[in-house]
């Protein structure tokens, strides 16, 4: 909707605006309110009330003094609405010489069109209606016998005792009029719309922007430059008050033309490190100007990290922290103490100790603990890869480097990892090639996709595990020394189950309850001496598999059988030695072809000598030994 104001200066107009606006094309877009007003009486206006005014003459100029915010569109007069008001006139009162007054641009021909009617005309132009009296008066000296003007003039010559006409104004005036103001609008509104849409692109970017003119002031900024300045004005003030550091670049772009791209400017009191580019504006071929674009390093590091983890669909997240630990063994204890000692450090941590010993969940625990607890947790098995597909893996690849690589290039876990933790597992097990690229990225903290020709910076703790002794590998040049002191600066060793006491039941009953559906467990207590005496190679692993396998029988109370067949289950090599034991000594009669009654039969046979006992089974020593430590009591009598 458009809501123009309508200054009439006679009641007559003002039937004819209602006539042509009904019958205007945009009417139904049109809130059209008129007022009929005088030149020395020109109402009080609100400007939020209207969006454009159509005024004649003096009213036109005064509203715009008044108003300058307020679009004017001028209601002018045509030379039909002269010759109309002459031939009335002269018609009406036969005067030899006319007047023609009022708040006009130039009138051209009208002295000639003035004799076309048989008399002589005198125009006489104001700025200023009080200058009107003595207009009239100093026309009527001269021997004008009737004036020609607008409704103002017609009453001054009234009282003046002069003969007047009213310059009329027809519907084509006022059409053209409405037709200026309703096209006037749709560019205004237009340019606003587009001026808003700049501006709000403006604001919302989230680097800092400046346009600085060839006088070196600055004509528009954003709210994020206003941040890098000083507390004093911007906006139509020297770029050398308010950003002083950019003033010598900004005046090398408006001499030469170049742009100058990520310019590092280190923000004096603020403690702010700024990427600053400068593009030249070229019209014509002339440079009028600069725009400057600043971004805070910070946000850009951290929009970066951020970036990273989303293009990444792999898991970065470390889901467990030191409270998962189930625990009550003070060895454990005091191996988590020393982990929230390392994890507040920016220092690589290896975690050492034998499979299963839960060596992730620690190094996840860590990454929570540290400062880097919102940053990204990616985990590497690199034992799981051969040689070049974890080498892609670890430092990403571009495009077109290898056979079968991705669109675009991949992102390696180094670079996923930015801000975070790369936990790299079974560390022991990369190739020398391998070590020495992993190397470099750890000393220069940056990486190089293959195939690709520039560097990466990172910043990555490294934290690695291994269930094998480094030292013994670099001995035997398996491993390098200097990225083993890379890597083991701060050593955490995760103690086997075997020694920790009563956790061994702790964590048990917490793996059955949790197979059972969250069901309290019921087990025979005496089963458990069957749990403390297993030596449990697979450590906290190997037992959560045992309670799946007896949370799998589904019984109400798990017994001693129960769980005894869980930790020796049937296996290959028990069936062959029972066989082999039969065939050396028929004597060895099985019983329910377990294990533990060959074992004891064979050193009864032997009288417990374990050396024939195991020529009798088909084992060596070793194997007999290790076997017997599975069952408490194994001696002759028994």
């Amino acid at each position: 909707m458009i809501r123009i104001l309508f200054f009439v200066p006679y009641p007559e107009l003002k039937e004819k605006v209602v006539n042509v606006i009904s019958r205007h094309p945009d009417s139904s877009r049109l809130s059209v309110t008129t007022e009929l007003t005088r030149v020395d009486k020109t109402p009080m206006v609100d400007p939020k009330e209207y969006d454009i005014v159509i005024a004649r003459g003096y009213t036109a100029i005064r509203v715009r003094k008044l108003y300058p915010e307020l679009p004017i569109v001028e209601l002018s007069m045509s030379g039909y609405d002269i010759v109309h008001a002459l031939a009335e006139c002269r018609e009406k009162y036969k005067p030899q010489r006319v007047a023609i007054c009022g708040f006009f641009t130039e009138l051209y021909e009208v002295q000639e069109i003035a004799r076309m009617f048989g008399c002589e005309a005198e125009v006489y132009q104001t700025q200023n209606y009080r200058q009107l009296i003595q207009i009239l008066i100093k026309a009527k000296e001269i021997g004008c016998q009737a004036v020609i003007g607008g409704y103002f003039i017609q009453q001054a010559a009234e009282d003046l005792k002069i003969p007047s006409s009213i310059i009329r104004l027809g519907e084509d005036n006022i059409n053209r009029a409405v037709n200026e103001a309703v096209h006037t609008m749709d560019l205004m509104r237009a340019e606003r719309q587009r001026a808003e849409s700049y501006r709000t692109i403006i604001n919302s970017s989230k680097e800092g922007i400046l346009h600085v003119g060839r006088d070196g002031i600055i004509h528009v900024y954003n709210h994020v430059a206003r941040e890098f300045a000083d507390e004093i004005p911007v906006l139509n003030h020297p770029l050398q008050e308010s950003f002083p550091f950019l003033v010598k670049s900004c005046q090398q772009v408006l001499k030469t033309g170049m742009e100058s791209i990520d310019e590092i400017y280190r923000i004096p009191g603020k403690e702010i490190t700024v990427a600053c580019s400068f593009i030249p504006v070229v019209v014509h071929g002339q440079v009028t100007g600069v725009v400057i674009n600043l971004s805070d390093i910070t946000r850009i590091q951290r929009l970066e990290g951020q970036i990273r983890r989303k293009l990444s669909d792999k898991g970065l997240c470390a889901k467990y922290t030191f409270q998962d630990i189930i625990h009550e063994d003070f060895s454990i204890e005091r191996t988590i103490q020393t982990a929230k000692r390392y994890a507040m450090t920016e220092s690589n941590i290896i975690l050492v100790g034998e499979t299963g010993t839960g060596k992730e969940l620690f190094a996840q625990s860590i990454h929570n603990a540290s400062t880097r607890s919102n940053g990204p947790f990616v985990a590497v098995n690199c034992a799981a890869l051969p040689e070049n597909l974890l080498e892609s893996e670890l430092f990403g690849y571009v495009e077109g480097a290898f056979t079968g690589t991705h669109k675009g290039g991949k992102m390696g876990l180094f670079e996923q990892a930015h801000n975070g933790t790369l936990f790299l597992d079974e560390i022991s097990e990369i190739s020398l090639s391998v070590q020495t690229k992993l190397l470099r990225a750890l000393q220069e903290r940056e990486v190089r996709r293959i195939g690709d020709d520039k560097v990466i910076s990172v910043n990555v703790r490294i934290i690695s595990a291994t269930n094998r002794n480094l030292n013994d590998l670099v001995e035997k040049g398996r491993f390098r020394r200097d990225l083993l002191y890379r890597l083991d600066v701060l050593r955490i060793f995760v103690p086997p189950l075997r020694s920790r006491g009563k956790d061994v039941k702790l964590l048990f009953l917490h793996f059955l309850q949790k197979y059972q559906g969250g069901k309290e467990p019921c087990v025979n207590p005496k089963a458990f001496s069957l749990l403390y005496h297993y030596p449990f190679q697979g450590n906290v692993r190997e037992l959560a598999n045992i309670a799946e396998r007896v949370g799998a029988l589904g019984k109400e109370i798990i017994s001693c059988d129960d769980l005894e067949q869980a930790l020796y289950p049937p296996d290959v090599d028990s069936a062959i030695a029972e066989r082999t034991a039969q065939d050396r000594n028929p004597r060895i009669k099985m019983s329910a072809g377990k294990e533990k009654d060959l074992i004891r039969k064979a050193l009864q046979n032997c009288g417990g000598n374990r050396t024939q006992a195991a020529q009798l089974l088909g084992w060596d020593r070793t194997t007999l030994w290790r076997k017997m430590k599975k069952y408490p009591g194994l001696y002759p009598g028994e």
